[in-house]
C-alpha cells in the first residue's frame, strides 16, 4: 500500500477502513494520540530517528534498520515478532514472539513509544467511553518501565487529553456544564462566606459598641452596695460641699447672689436612646427568658434582637442645661442632646446597620416636683451646642441672660451644673433619703431621679474659677467640674452667660473648656432664620 497507515482516524481513506483488521493506538512519544492502522497480512513497525512510529509493508526497504517488529496476520489476530537487536515488551514482559490479544500494551524498545493493540470490526470508534480511557491510563501506569513519576504524569496528562478530545460530544458538554455549575456554586459559596464574615464582623462590632455603651450607662445606676458606700461617705462629702459654698458666699457676696438667682434656671438632664435596625425598622430589644427576665450571654452581656419581646435597650445619660430668659428654650451641649455623636459611636452604629433614636429626654428643674419632656430644636455643626424646646410652664419666671460682649482673661466665672450626675444629687440628699431608697429597693436610673424631684432635692453645684485663655472657639477656665457638668452655664459677675461648659482637661490641672457665648447667639439666629 502506498499510503501511510499511521494517521488520524478522520484521515484514513475508505479503502483502508474497509480492510482494517486492527490498529495500534500510540500512548507515548511524538506519535501520542495517533493511530497505526493494520490491514495487511504482513507489516513492519518502524521507529525513525524522529521517534515517530510508522507501519510499513513487510518488504525490503532502505530503512530496514529502523524496523523494530514484524506483525503477521494469523486469521484471528496478529502475531508480533521482535526483529534482531530490537527489544519488545508486551504487557511489561520482554518477548521474542507473542500472540497479541485485544488491549495488549506493546513497548517498542528502550526509547520507543508505548502503544495499545486493538482488534476492530472494520470500523473505528469516533469516541471512547471514559472507563476505557481510564483503563488505558491504568494499564500504561502498571506496565510501563519508566520511572514512577514520569509514567504517572504521562497517564494523567493523556487521560485528560483523551477525555477532552475523544469522548462523546454529549459527555463533553455535560462535563462543561457540570464544571460551570460547580464554578458558579464555588463562586457563590465564596461570596456567601465573605458576606457571612462581614456580617459576623459587623455584628461583633455592633455588640462591642453596645456593650461598652451599656457599661457606661450602668455607671449612672446604683446598686444596693453602692448606696451603702454612699451613706458611709455622705457626711464627709456633704460637709465639704457645704463648706465650699459657705466660703464662696462669705468671700464674695456677688457670687452668692449670682448663684442664688441662677440656680432655678439650671436643669438636670436625664435621657436614654435606643437603636433601630435600619433593614427591618425595628428597635433592638432585650430577649426574655422563660422567667420573664432578660437573658445574658456567659460573659454577662445582654442578649438583644429586633424581634425580642423585652423592653428596648437603653443607653442612659445625664447632663446639664440652662433655660434662656423669655425664650422657652434650653441650651446644652450637642454631645448631651445627641449623645451618640460622642466619639466613634455613630460610625460603629452605621457600620452595624443601626440608627440611634432618642427614647426619652427629661428636664428636671429645681423647685419643680415633676420633670418635663424636651425635644431637640437644632444642633450646631460648628460648635458643641444644641437647643432644646421645653413647655412654657417650665420657663415661667426662669431663664438666664446671654452676655453680649466677650469676657477677658483674668475675669472670674461661676459654673453651675450637675457634676457627677445622680451621685452628686444623692450625696446632697442626706442619709434619710438613702435609707429610704435602700428599704424600697428603688435604685433604678429613672426612679431615683423621679424621687429626688418629688422631694425637691434637685439642686446644682457651683464652682468658681478664673478665665485663663480665650479663642474664637473656646474659653478656658479652672472652675471645678466633672462628668455630668457638660452643658452647664459659665456666668460672669453679673450673672450673664459667657460660655457653655463642654470639655474637661484633667491633664492641665482640672482646666475646662467652654463654648463662647457668641456661638449660642449664632445658633439662636439660625433658629430664627429657619
Amino acid at each position: 500500500m502506498d499510503q501511510d497507515p499511521t494517521t488520524e482516524p478522520e484521515d484514513v481513506p475508505q479503502a483502508i477502513n474497509d480492510d482494517v483488521r486492527a490498529f495500534l493506538e500510540n500512548l507515548t512519544g511524538p506519535s501520542r494520540g495517533r493511530i497505526g492502522w493494520l490491514s495487511l497480512d504482513q507489516a513492519r513497525v518502524c521507529i525513525g530517528a524522529d521517534r515517530l512510529l510508522r507501519i510499513d509493508p513487510d518488504v525490503a526497504a532502505t530503512d530496514s534498520a529502523e524496523a523494530r517488529a514484524r506483525l503477521s496476520w494469523s486469521g484471528e489476530t496478529y502475531e508480533i515478532e521482535a526483529l534482531s537487536d530490537a527489544d519488545i515488551w508486551v504487557n511489561g514482559r520482554k518477548i521474542g514472539t507473542a500472540h497479541l490479544m485485544h488491549g495488549d500494551m506493546i513497548e517498542f524498545g528502550e526509547d520507543g513509544p508505548m502503544s495499545r493493540f486493538r482488534l476492530c470490526d472494520h470500523t473505528f470508534p469516533t469516541s471512547w467511553p471514559v472507563e476505557e480511557i481510564l483503563s488505558d491510563a491504568v494499564a500504561y501506569a502498571r506496565t510501563s518501565r519508566r520511572p514512577f513519576g514520569s509514567r504517572l504524569s504521562n497517564a494523567l496528562f493523556d487521560s485528560v487529553r483523551r477525555i477532552l478530545l475523544e469522548t462523546t460530544i454529549v459527555f463533553r458538554v455535560t462535563v462543561i456544564l457540570v464544571l460551570v455549575v460547580l464554578t458558579t456554586f464555588v463562586a457563590w459559596q465564596y461570596r456567601s462566606d465573605i458576606l457571612l464574615q462581614q456580617s459576623i464582623q459587623e455584628e461583633a462590632l455592633r455588640l462591642e459598641v453596645i456593650a461598652s455603651t451599656l457599661a457606661e450607662t450602668r455607671q449612672e445606676a446604683l446598686t444596693a452596695s453602692e448606696l451603702a458606700t454612699l451613706r458611709e461617705q455622705l457626711d464627709l462629702q456633704l460637709n465639704t460641699n457645704a463648706e465650699r459654698l459657705s466660703v464662696l458666699e462669705r468671700r464674695l457676696g456677688a457670687s452668692a447672689r449670682v448663684i442664688s438667682d441662677s440656680t432655678a434656671s439650671v436643669a438636670f438632664l436625664q435621657g436614654a436612646y435606643g437603636l433601630r435596625q435600619v433593614e427591618s425598622g425595628k428597635l433592638l430589644r432585650h430577649v426574655l427568658g422563660a422567667d420573664g427576665l432578660p437573658l445574658r450571654t456567659p460573659l454577662g452581656k445582654p442578649v438583644i434582637d429586633p424581634d425580642g419581646t423585652g423592653n428596648p435597650i437603653e443607653f442612659q445619660f445625664t447632663g446639664t442645661g440652662f433655660l434662656l430668659k423669655d425664650g422657652g428654650q434650653l441650651v446644652t451641649n450637642r454631645h448631651v442632646a445627641l449623645p451618640w455623636t460622642n466619639g466613634d459611636r455613630m460610625l460603629a452604629f452605621e457600620q452595624g446597620g443601626l440608627a440611634p433614636e432618642m427614647l426619652k429626654l427629661l428636664v428636671f428643674l429645681p423647685g419643680l416636683p415633676v420633670p418635663v419632656e424636651a425635644a431637640l430644636l437644632i444642633s450646631s455643626d460648628t460648635a458643641d451646642l444644641a437647643l432644646l424646646s421645653v413647655p412654657a410652664s417650665a420657663t415661667m419666671d426662669r431663664g438666664l441672660t446671654l452676655a453680649q460682649g466677650e469676657p477677658e482673661i483674668g475675669d472670674e466665672v461661676i459654673v453651675i451644673g450637675f457634676s457627677t450626675g445622680l451621685r452628686a444629687l444623692l450625696a446632697q440628699a442626706g442619709r434619710d433619703f438613702l435609707t429610704s431608697l435602700q428599704e424600697t429597693g428603688e435604685t433604678n436610673f429613672w426612679t431615683i431621679a423621679a424621687r429626688l424631684s418629688e422631694e425637691n432635692r434637685i439642686a446644682p453645684l457651683a464652682s468658681r474659677g478664673i478665665i485663663a485663655q480665650i479663642t474664637k472657639k473656646a474659653v478656658v477656665y479652672d472652675a471645678e467640674t466633672t462628668v455630668g457638668g457638660s452643658g452647664a452655664p459659665a456666668l460672669d459677675s453679673n450673672g450673664h452667660v459667657v460660655a457653655v461648659n463642654a470639655t474637661i482637661l484633667p491633664e492641665f490641672g482640672g482646666a475646662n473648656i467652654g463654648v463662647p457665648v457668641r456661638e449660642v447667639h449664632r445658633l439662636l439666629a439660625e433658629t430664627v432664620a429657619n
